[in-house]
C-alpha cells in the first residue's frame, strides 16, 4: 500500500476588491460599462428616430373597403381616420367631400390612405415626366380590356392592310406605355376627366405618352388595328 497522500487541488486566493473611497474613484472603476451602455442608448434612440420618420397624427381618409379601379368612391366606403404619416406629404386627403362620387384609377384594397393621383382626375399624371399627356386609345378588340390594368406597362401595335389589295403590315407606335385608366363593367360611357363618345364595351383604355405622340395615339383606330400587348 502506497503511503503517498493524493494532491491536494491548490486554493486560488481570489482578488480582493477594495470598496470605491469616492465618487470619482467609483466613476474611474467603471467608466467603460458606463461608456458603453450610453452607446447603446443613444444608438437605441436613433435609431428609434429614424424608424419613425418624425411622422405625425393627421385625419385623412381611408377605404373601409376594398374598392375596384374605375368605381365611383360612396360614403360608405370611406371614413376618415387618424393615421401616422409625413407632415410633409400632401397628396393625401382630409375632407370625404372631395372624394365622394370620384373615380379610382387604380384599385385600392381597405386601410388605403386615399390620395390624389390615385383618382381620375388633374392628378393621374402625378410623378411622370414633363411633357406626358393622358391619352384614350380604342382598341379594335374590346375583349382585351379585362386583361389589362392600372399600372401596366403596354406596347401599342398597329397593324394595317387586308392581305388583299394591302400587303398586312404590323409596327409598335408605342412601346412600354403605363395605362392610366381603364373602364370597369358598371362605369358606362363616363371616364372623369376623359370624354369618350362609346362605352366601355368599345375597348378604350387611357395612356400615358408623350405629347409627340399623342395624335397617333388617338387616331390609330382609324387607320388600321389597334392592339395592345403587356410587357414587363
Amino acid at each position: 500500500m502506497s503511503n503517498l497522500s493524493p494532491r491536494r487541488t491548490p486554493v486560488i486566493p481570489r482578488p480582493r476588491i477594495r470598496a470605491a473611497r469616492s465618487r470619482s474613484e467609483l466613476f474611474r472603476r467603471y467608466r467603460k460599462p458606463l461608456a458603453l451602455a450610453f452607446t447603446l442608448l443613444a444608438l437605441a434612440a436613433a435609431l428609434n428616430v429614424l424608424a419613425t420618420g418624425q411622422l405625425a397624427q393627421r385625419q385623412v381618409v381611408v377605404a373601409l373597403a376594398d374598392i375596384a379601379a374605375g368605381r365611383t368612391v360612396s360614403a360608405q366606403q370611406i371614413e376618415v381616420q387618424s393615421v401616422p404619416l409625413a407632415p410633409d406629404d400632401r397628396q393625401v386627403i382630409s375632407e370625404p367631400a372631395a372624394v365622394l362620387g370620384q373615380r379610382l384609377a387604380v384599385a385600392v384594397p381597405a386601410g388605403t390612405v386615399l390620395r390624389e393621383h390615385l383618382l381620375v382626375g388633374p392628378n393621374l399624371l402625378t410623378g411622370s415626366a414633363a411633357g406626358t399627356v393622358a391619352v384614350p386609345i380604342r382598341l379594335s378588340d374590346p375583349a382585351t380590356v379585362a386583361l389589362i390594368h392600372p399600372g401596366q406597362l403596354v406596347d401599342i401595335v398597329l397593324t394595317t392592310g387586308d392581305g388583299f389589295e394591302q400587303q398586312i403590315s404590323s409596327r409598335t407606335i408605342a412601346r412600354a406605355v403605363p395605362v392610366l385608366w381603364v373602364p370597369s363593367s358598371d362605369s358606362g360611357g363616363e371616364l372623369g376627366m376623359f370624354s369618350a363618345a362609346g362605352t366601355p364595351g368599345e375597348g378604350i383604355i387611357v395612356v400615358a405618352a408623350a405629347n409627340a405622340r399623342s395624335d397617333e395615339l388617338a387616331g390609330a383606330v382609324s387607320r388600321g388595328k389597334v392592339s395592345a400587348v403587356l410587357v414587363n
